[in-house]
C-alpha cells in the first residue's frame, strides 16, 4: 500500500514540478505569422517590450512599385526588432528613407497574459500624404509608443507609400491594372489596409485583442482615418476609429472623372510626369516604374491627397452622407489654430476670402477681417478660417452623419495653448494636440513643458483615447462626461485646462457657414 501510495503522489506532483521548473515564455521574443521576432525593453520602460522594424508586406519597388502590397517571405531566425527601417521616400527628409518601407512597430507590455487580451491602438502618420513615418520616439528609448502602451494598450505605428509612390495614376498604369484586375491608385491606402490585416492575423501573439483594434491618426493620418472609414476594403480590420484634425469635406481628385473643377486623377498623373520628365507622348508602365525614385518624390507641389472612384468609392463626407461609412464608435475633432497649415498653400488672405463669392463680407465678418484691418490680422483671420474649413468643419460634419448608422459620433475642439507660445500662437496649432494624445506632453525640464496643467490634460485626453479603445466609449474613471454628438445641441468636448469641458455650440455660426459652402460644391455635381 506505502508504494501504490508513493506512486500516486508522485504520478499528481511530477508535472507539476516540471511545469515549476520550466522556463516562463520570453516576452521579448514573439512568433508571427512569418516568422520569430525579437524585441527589448526601452530605455526607461523596462515593464514594456518594443519590437521596431517588422515588415508587413514586401518591398513595393522596381517590378512591384503602383502594385498593392504583397505578403512577405517568411523567414526561420529570430529578425532582430531592435532598431527602425527606414521611412518610405520622401523630400528633405534627414533619416534613412528606401522604397523598401513597409515595416510597422509595436509596443506591448511585457508583463501580458494568455487570458487578459488589451485593446489595440494602430497610430496613423500625418505629413500631407508626402512625408512623415512611424516613428514614435528615438530607439532605444522610443517615448510616445512605450509611454502609451504602459496604459494597458499595445501600440502599433505603420508607414505608408507617399507621394507619387502612394497616390498617383496614369493611363499606362490604368492599361495595366486593366488587364491584372488589380485596383489602381491610393496605393498608400492599400498599404494601410495590409497593415491592419497584419494586426488581425498576429495580435493575440503580442497580447492583443483583433477584436478591439482602434486606428487614430493626425492630419493625413486623420485622413486616412476617414478615408478607411470609407473604404469596403477596410471592413472588419478595425472596431474604433479616431481622426485627428483629419479632413472628409476637401475636394478630391476622381480615378477616371474630372470633378469640382479638377482634372481626373490620371489625367493629372499623365501632365506631371510629361512635366518632368522626356518620355514621349505615351510611355509604359516599364518606363513609369525605370523612373528614379528621387525624381519620381517631388513630383507635384503641395500636399497629395486619397484617389476616389477606386479603393476609396467617394469623398468621405459623401460616403458618410450615405451612411455607407464603417458603423464602429468614432471620435473626431480640430485644433483652434489649424491656421499653421495655411502657409503650405500659395495663396494670399484677400484671395481665399475672394472664393467664398457673394458670402465674403460674413466670411470676414465671421473671422474679424471686416472694416479696418491691418495685414497681420487678416492673415491671421484667413488662416483661422482657412483651418475650421480644411479641418474642423469636416468633423463637425462627419460626426453628424453618423446618425446614419448605429454607433455614435463624438467631436473635439482642442485649444490648450502653453503659456510660452501664446505670443506666437493665437490658438492651438495644426497637431499640437498629438503629444497630449499620447499622454506625453513634454518633461518638466524642458522648454516646451506645458506645466502641471499641460501634464493633468495629456493624462485627461490618454485617458479619454485608451478608454475608448478598451470599450468603445471615453466615458469613465471620474473624468468629465463626454457625450455623443447631436446636431440639435452641437456639444463638443472642449479640450482645454484647467480641464476637459463639455460645450454645446462651438464655432456654430462659422461653422454653418463653412458646411452651406460645402453642400453647395457637393450639390453642383
Amino acid at each position: 500500500m506505502k508504494i501504490t501510495y508513493r506512486l500516486a503522489v508522485t504520478a499528481v506532483l511530477l508535472p507539476l514540478v516540471l511545469a515549476c521548473a520550466a522556463e516562463p515564455p520570453d516576452p521579448f521574443l514573439v512568433q508571427t505569422d512569418a516568422g520569430p521576432v525579437q524585441g527589448f525593453a526601452p530605455e526607461g520602460a523596462a515593464d514594456v517590450a518594443a519590437f521596431l522594424g517588422i515588415p508587413f508586406a514586401q518591398a513595393p519597388e522596381g517590378h512591384m512599385r503602383w502594385r498593392p502590397p504583397v505578403a512577405v517571405e517568411p523567414w526561420t531566425e529570430p529578425l532582430q526588432a531592435g532598431e527602425y527601417r527606414p521611412i518610405c521616400p520622401q523630400s528633405r527628409a534627414q533619416l534613412p528613407q528606401s522604397e523598401d518601407c513597409l515595416y510597422l512597430n509595436v509596443w506591448t507590455s511585457a508583463e501580458r497574459s494568455d487570458t487578459d487580451a488589451m485593446p489595440i491602438m494602430v497610430w496613423i502618420h500625418g505629413g500631407g500624404f508626402r512625408a512623415g513615418n512611424g516613428r514614435l520616439g528615438e530607439a532605444p528609448a522610443t517615448g510616445r509608443g512605450a509611454g502609451l502602451a504602459r496604459r494597458g494598450v499595445v501600440v502599433v505605428s505603420i508607414q505608408y507609400r507617399l507621394a507619387a509612390l502612394g497616390f498617383f495614376a496614369h493611363p499606362a498604369l490604368a492599361a495595366e491594372a486593366a488587364t491584372s484586375g488589380e485596383p489602381e491608385g491610393s496605393h498608400g491606402v492599400l498599404d494601410m489596409i495590409a497593415a491592419l490585416e497584419w494586426v488581425q492575423r498576429n495580435a493575440a501573439a503580442f497580447g492583443g485583442d483583433p477584436d478591439r483594434v482602434t486606428i487614430f491618426g493626425v492630419s493625413a493620418g486623420g485622413m486616412a482615418v476617414n478615408t478607411l472609414m470609407s473604404a469596403p476594403a477596410a471592413a472588419g480590420l478595425f472596431h474604433r476609429a479616431i481622426a485627428q484634425s483629419g479632413y472628409g469635406t476637401w475636394r478630391l481628385p476622381h480615378l477616371s472623372e474630372a470633378r469640382w473643377g479638377l482634372p481626373s486623377a490620371r489625367d493629372q498623373g499623365a501632365a506631371l510626369i510629361a512635366e518632368a520628365f522626356d518620355l514621349g507622348d505615351e510611355p509604359s508602365a516599364a518606363d513609369l516604374r525605370a523612373l528614379p525614385v528621387e525624381e519620381l518624390i517631388n513630383l507635384g507641389t503641395g500636399f497629395w491627397v486619397p484617389i476616389t472612384g477606386t479603393v476609396l468609392p467617394d469623398e468621405p463626407g459623401i460616403v458618410f452622407a450615405r451612411g455607407e461609412q464603417h458603423d464602429v464608435p468614432y471620435i473626431t475633432g480640430g485644433n483652434s489654430f489649424e491656421g499653421t497649415i495655411f502657409r503650405a498653400f500659395a495663396t494670399t488672405p484677400g484671395d481665399h476670402f475672394a472664393t467664398f463669392g457673394q458670402r465674403e463680407g460674413k466670411a470676414r465678418a465671421l473671422y474679424g477681417a471686416d472694416g479696418e484691418t491691418d495685414a497681420d490680422a487678416e492673415r491671421i483671420a484667413a488662416a483661422t478660417l482657412f483651418g475650421d474649413q480644411r479641418y474642423v468643419i469636416s468633423a463637425r460634419y462627419l460626426a453628424e452623419q453618423m446618425k446614419n448608422v448605429s454607433s455614435p459620433g463624438r467631436t473635439y475642439y482642442f485649444r490648450f495653448v502653453p503659456e510660452a507660445q501664446r505670443e506666437a500662437f493665437p490658438g492651438a496649432p495644426h497637431g499640437s494636440e498629438v503629444s497630449y494624445a499620447f499622454g506625453d506632453p513634454g518633461h518638466p525640464d524642458s522648454e516646451r513643458y506645458p506645466g502641471v496643467d499641460g501634464e493633468a490634460l495629456g493624462n485627461a485626453m490618454a485617458g479619454y483615447w485608451t478608454r475608448f479603445a478598451a470599450t468603445g466609449d471615453p466615458n469613465g474613471d471620474g473624468a468629465p462626461e463626454w457625450p455623443e454628438y447631436d446636431a440639435g445641441s452641437d456639444t463638443w468636448m472642449v479640450l482645454d485646462a484647467p480641464e476637459p469641458k463639455a460645450t454645446p455650440g462651438v464655432l456654430r455660426d462659422r461653422l454653418d457657414l463653412l458646411e452651406a459652402v460645402y453642400l453647395e460644391r457637393v450639390a453642383r455635381e
